[in-house]
């Protein structure tokens, strides 16, 4: 299958003072009102279900079919608010894509799904997603692709590369793991090679399924504001029929899509920035981007990611994090012209983390904003949410190096200052060392509507050391603890990186 559902490293890396004092009402925080319904009534049960229904988007047409989800670990949890304790009432997964959990009292539920808790008082459970390209197999063993063709524009410094395949879904960047890259003025590719199973999704390239291989040259520009920009300029594509560690030649002429467009945005930059010390008082700003391309309609409430490759402009002039006006910013479209055109404007910024004396971990987390791009040209690209306020590890500040917490700890935090939240999620990272470096394994992930989460057993473990991203999602009428893989237009979310804390 192209992707899990529920894969264990997902997305998306306590002795002591411990929470089993703590109500859902204190760990909310003062703003938010008490949530009743955590309050277990045992005279009352009910069935917990789920159904996961996958819709693949591509051009030879679409499917909808279940997730398997028989080998997925389900189990409903409820947490007493006076003694702190979970109860865990196994569940089932079917191939048909359902769960089932029997005889769960009333009140809200932690649903652990394989690594994956949503936190809800919800009963039925989305579990379903919708993907761009059709259903296919990842390649993972060596693959090399070896291109000839002839009709580039003359090759500039600063232009790229840009592999997809629009039926399978496939996409990546191809000069970073790329030799024989054309030189300064080559109209002419000759002998470039590269590894696909290392392009960022490596979907098997099968013309008997409708698929086309395509490489586009993303073409250096500067707007007449003098803002550099790339954008998508020439293509080839071809026919091509991969098979898994096996080499496949690609020979063909890039051409000019005769379809054109333009693209402006006024970037506030520094409101991105404004938040870098909410995100972690000790991060440091990496990077700032704004891509632009297009999707099938029918993904403008699509239930998985929206934007991404092919792009049609990828904007990152510089290293500064100043305003910009950008002015028109022209490219050619080689994707169909129904499609929905969607931006997205990103800051990076990353925290090290260090276990001991090993050589720290460079954690990466953004600020993101995804919208139609009509919305981007419209009004300044600014933030649409904040980070989370003042977050808790129990009642300490969790930007703190914390010890004693217990195993059972709470997370907890104020609202955004930006914007609103509609939901929160929040991933448990583990710290180890391997050769001398501290490395960094993702052990858990919780969806809520919260401003807190209780961690439920084995989650943290005795002599460990950990740490928390928290991130406000901002999506208008959805709930991601009740359909996690929803995916909806306008989207946007921010993180917070804590401190490290061990029990």
């Amino acid at each position: 299958m192209k992707m899990s559902l529920i894969p264990i490293g997902l997305l998306v890396g306590m002795a002591g003072v411990g929470c089993a004092g703590l109500d859902e009402a204190e760990a909310m925080g003062s703003e938010a009102s008490p949530d009743e319904s955590a309050q277990v009534d045992q005279g009352l049960t009910t069935q917990v279900t789920g159904t996961s229904p996958q819709t693949f988007i591509a051009t030879s047409g679409n499917v909808t079919k279940p997730f398997d989800q028989s080998t997925t670990s389900v189990v409903a949890y409820t947490r007493d608010s006076t003694t702190g304790a979970f109860t865990a009432y196994p569940g089932t997964g079917a191939a048909d894509g359902t769960i089932s959990v029997p005889n769960v009292p009333s009140g809200r539920i932690y649903l652990k799904l394989g690594s994956r808790y949503l936190v809800s008082t919800g009963r039925t459970f989305d579990l379903g997603s919708t993907q761009w390209g059709r259903d296919g197999t990842l390649v993972s063993l060596p693959t090399p692709v070896s291109v000839s063709a002839t009709g580039l524009s003359p090759w500039q410094t600063g232009d790229f590369l840009d592999m997809y395949s629009v039926n399978a879904g496939a996409f990546g960047y191809v000069d970073p793991i790329a030799t024989g890259r054309p030189l300064a003025g080559a109209t002419s590719l000759s002998g470039l090679s590269f590894d696909y199973a290392n392009v960022n999704n490596p979907l098997r390239v099968q013309s008997s399924l409708g698929d086309v291989f395509s490489l586009a040259q993303m073409r250096y520009q500067t707007t007449t504001n003098g803002v550099p920009y790339r954008a998508m300029h020439k293509v080839l594509d071809a026919n091509v029929t991969q098979v898994a560690g096996q080499p496949v030649t690609v020979n063909g002429t890039f051409t000019q899509p005769a379809a054109t467009g333009t693209f402006a945005v006024d970037w506030r930059r520094s409101a991105f920035e404004a938040l870098r010390t909410q995100v972690n008082p000790d991060a440091v700003s990496t990077h700032n981007e704004i891509w632009m391309s297009a999707r099938p309609a029918a993904l403008s409430s699509a239930l998985a990611s929206i934007s991404g490759p092919p792009l049609l402009i990828k904007l990152n002039p510089d290293a500064l994090k100043t305003d910009i006006v950008t002015g028109s910013m022209a490219y050619n479209n080689p994707l169909p012209a129904t499609w929905q055109k969607v931006a997205f404007a990103v800051a990076g910024f990353t925290k090290s983390y260090a276990l001991g004396t090993a050589t720290p971990y460079i954690m990466s987390t953004d600020i993101r904003v995804e919208q139609e791009a009509s919305a981007f040209t419209a009004g300044p690209v600014e933030p649409l949410v904040g980070p989370v306020q003042a977050p808790l590890v129990n009642t300490r500040g969790a930007f703190q190096t914390l010890t004693g917490v217990g195993t059972d700890a709470s997370l907890r935090w104020s609202k955004p200052l930006i914007g609103t939240a509609t939901n929160y999620v929040v991933n448990i990272f583990r710290l180890g060392t391997s050769n001398g470096a501290t490395t960094v394994t993702r052990v858990t992930t919780l969806h809520t509507d919260l401003q807190s989460v209780y961690l439920p057993p084995d989650v943290l473990q005795a002599g460990q050391t950990y740490f928390a991203e928290i991130q406000s999602w901002y999506q208008p009428g959805s709930d991601l603890a009740l359909s996690p893989f929803k995916r909806a237009l306008p989207r946007a979310r921010a993180s917070v990186l804590t401190g490290t804390f061990s029990p």
